[in-house]
């Protein structure tokens, strides 16, 4: 059971009623997608993978990850899943064959889940002074793309989102090939006509967290996982118990894999 961290109210639902555990607490981040393409970097090569590939890398680097999909494969074979892609450095090309299945030493991996053909959201109610200043910063983007301003998306009307998942970074220059990784999504879902965002939910220790871009006001980092061990016997709703014992104990990785199809 996932919900905000703030909604006491289905908490308490979930805890005291239904015997739920609270269980990990998530990041959401959010990045607006912009009028203008972002920069991908200099000396970074960005490759499409199979899905029998992906699904080889992500079945190794996930290989301790919490709630790591075992259907894997046909999450990446879906008509929803718009790849997966890998960045490396450009210099480490001629010395990477792929078909040997070893992983260069530094790259970085995500997949791009449309969820855009599930569900769209629509923003309604703001003031007429709100809905004319993101409508001009869109305008002056577009004119002025170089200054790089942070224009707001038209959310006034439904718009898709892009969901990024499998996101895993190695070597000493992950953070900025996984950097390009999402400056590369963004760019997708800017020619994509109705989104508006792109979208990542990550454990708080993922190292991926502190290098996704997003926007503070737009993120969140209080979505709360609550979990329950299923049992034959009939639960005591009127006591609020100890968690049990395999609840208590500490993950033993800081990566936890979101489903896409949970998004």
């Amino acid at each position: 059971m996932a919900t905000d961290c703030t909604n006491e109210s289905s908490i308490n639902l979930f805890t005291r009623k239904c015997c739920y555990t609270k269980f990990r607490t998530l990041t959401m981040l959010v990045q607006p997608v912009h009028a203008h393409y972002k920069p991908l970097g200099s000396g970074i090569a960005t490759i499409r993978l199979t899905p029998k590939f992906a699904e080889t890398i992500y079945s190794r680097v996930f290989v301790d990850a919490e709630f790591f999909a075992k259907d894997i494969g046909t999450i990446l074979s879906s008509k929803l899943n718009l790849g997966t892609f890998m960045a490396v450095p450009k210099n480490c090309l001629p010395q990477w064959d792929p078909k040997t299945g070893i992983l260069p030493s530094n790259f970085a991996i995500l997949s791009i889940w449309n969820t855009k053909e599930v569900f769209k959201l629509q923003v309604k109610g703001v003031s007429k002074l709100t809905h004319a200043c993101c409508t001009g910063s869109r305008l002056l983007d577009a004119w002025m793309p170089w200054l790089r301003l942070p224009s707001f998306p038209d959310v006034f009307r439904q718009f898709g989102v892009y969901f990024l998942y499998g996101l895993h970074m190695e070597g000493k220059n992950a953070p900025r090939l996984m950097k390009a990784l999402c400056a590369f999504a963004h760019n997708m879902a800017r020619d994509d006509d109705g989104c508006g965002a792109v979208v990542a939910e990550v454990g708080q220790r993922d190292p991926v967290r502190e290098v996704i871009p997003h926007w503070r006001k737009f993120s969140w980092a209080e979505d709360l996982w609550c979990i329950k061990k299923l049992a034959d016997e009939k639960p005591d709703v009127d006591r609020e118990s100890e968690p049990p014992d395999w609840m208590k104990r500490q993950s033993s990785s800081p990566v936890i894999f979101v489903d896409p199809r949970d998004s």
